[in-house]
């Protein structure tokens, strides 16, 4: 019998006592039950064995002297070190959501604590959930289950907190809720600290956030407002014809909010057109002097207010 099929113990990059501790560890854990195919796919790999009993449950109980007379891996060196790797990273996955898995068991069966707390921010359960400031992951997501409001979501979300795997932004989404951790919340949904509801003015800022400092130098430039952010500088900016492009992509990713945010949107237009303001009081609350800045060029960008360039250019931009 040649050396891959024995695989004795001691050529394993773990020891009995390596298994023994994490299958303890795995005894109450959420996931035993979940399918091995699918854990290995969360952490970037493959279960090579398709079968619907393939779950941590089954080999859970076993020694890893009986798990390796197993016709599962008896004679197949890479099996039990994959076994191995998939449950570690699982009951890593695992640990920082226990505290928050028994909260949740805590709460009575019919009430759901994520959406009480979407009650207490003020914040719609009818949001359309592709406005929240989530990953292309769990936008596909919420796209191929038909998740269309914040409230479907979180009722997917939580349910899922309680029978299976939940990771990414997804995860932090979930935790920041619960525990009412507004910094991160804001970082998902336009809200503003100290008070309740969603704001048009703070969902401009999550975009103003997401653009590159060329990006940010076009805008601020096509709209000749001021910076004292070094990495702005007018000299960074795209060219006019990109300018134009970046404006237009702008009012696609605003007009969202505004259709969701109608009086809001009527205010800031006003606000914003008012010939005794220059808009910048709009976006106070931002409390950032650089997104505050930033967030006017992208609103001004997204009503249609004509930008300022220079020179011959700027006549031919109507």
């Amino acid at each position: 019998m040649n050396a891959i099929e024995s695989e004795p113990v001691k050529e394993l990059p773990f020891t009995s006592e390596d298994w023994d501790n994490l299958r303890y560890l795995l005894q109450n854990s959420l996931m035993k039950g979940t399918n091995l195919s699918k854990l290995a796919q969360n952490i970037g790999t493959k279960w090579p064995i398709r079968a619907s009993d393939e779950t941590p449950e089954k080999y859970i109980d076993s020694t890893l002297e009986d798990l390796q007379e197993l016709p599962e891996f008896y004679g197949k060196g890479n099996r039990l070190p994959l076994l191995y790797a998939i449950l570690k990273e699982t009951q890593a996955m695992d640990d920082p959501f226990m505290d928050m898995i028994n909260h949740f068991d805590k709460v009575a069966e019919q009430e759901n604590e994520a959406m009480l707390s979407l009650e207490q921010f003020g914040i719609p359960k009818d949001f359309p959930v592709n406005l929240v400031n989530f990953s292309d992951a769990t936008k596909a997501l919420c796209k191929s289950e038909k998740y269309e409001t914040l409230g479907e979501f979180v009722d997917f979300a939580q349910r899922s907190a309680q029978s299976t795997i939940i990771s990414g932004d997804y995860r932090v989404f979930l935790n920041s809720l619960v525990m009412h951790d507004t910094e991160t919340l804001a970082s998902f949904i336009p809200i503003r600290q100290g008070t309740t509801g969603v704001y048009l003015v703070e969902a401009i800022a999550i975009i103003a956030r997401q653009i590159t400092d060329q990006q940010a130098a076009t805008l601020l430039g096509a709209y000749q407002i001021s910076t004292s952010n070094p990495n702005w500088d007018a000299k960074n900016s795209l060219s006019k014809v990109e300018a134009l492009e970046l404006i237009e992509e702008m009012k696609c990713r605003v007009f969202p909010y505004f259709n969701a945010m109608p009086e809001q949107a009527q205010q800031l237009r006003a606000m914003i057109e008012s010939k005794d303001s220059s808009g910048s009081c709009c976006f106070v609350s931002i409390c950032d002097p650089h997104t505050e800045v930033l967030s006017l060029a992208i609103a001004k960008a997204a009503l249609d207010v004509r930008p300022k360039f220079k020179g011959f250019f700027g006549r031919l931009v109507k």
